[in-house]
């Protein structure tokens, strides 16, 4: 016998700033990879943004992996930037269920998730999210530290002496 749910908004406000707050985050997690592609490609910002303007973010981060490996070769470098590139995966996958979940509400029960793979998961705490939107955001700034001015830098840098 199937359940009865109806669809849900919590009222909290505060899960919902929290939940908008971590989806912004991505986003900007979305961004950076599109900066470390032009990083990678030698573009100008609006190329790069221009040639992954439909692409999410699975591409995007194939799309690092495939000019990390042509421009940096095998060595530190790409490890490490295959590392940061598993984190962001995992991010997004936690950003994913949380955003492409129904938020549901049994008739007379708690409010839940409902996918595919998983239904009844409590909806997140705000600390779940807050946790998440820190992880992403470190995230963001250790990949564009590593751009700009850190290891992936060096490492092009370095290349191109070559």
């Amino acid at each position: 016998m199937s359940t009865m749910i109806m669809f849900h908004v919590p009222d909290d406000k505060e899960l919902l700033a929290a939940f908008g707050e971590m989806a912004l985050r991505h986003e900007h997690l979305n961004y950076i990879l599109r900066m470390t592609i032009k990083t990678l490609a030698q573009l100008t910002p609006q190329e790069a943004l221009d040639a992954t303007v439909n692409d999410g973010s699975r591409q995007l981060r194939e799309r690092v992996r495939k000019l990390a490996r042509q421009r940096l070769g095998e060595g530190e470098p790409l490890l490490k930037l295959q590392a940061l590139m598993r984190g962001c995966q995992r991010v997004t996958d936690k950003r994913n269920e949380l955003v492409h979940s129904v938020w549901a509400k049994e008739l007379d029960g708690e409010a839940q998730l409902r996918n595919a793979v998983h239904i009844g998961r409590p909806l997140p705490t705000r600390q779940e999210l807050s946790d998440l939107s820190s992880e992403i955001l470190d995230l963001t700034n250790t990949l564009n530290q590593a751009r700009l001015d850190g290891f992936l830098s060096e490492a092009l840098t370095e290349r191109a002496k070559l």
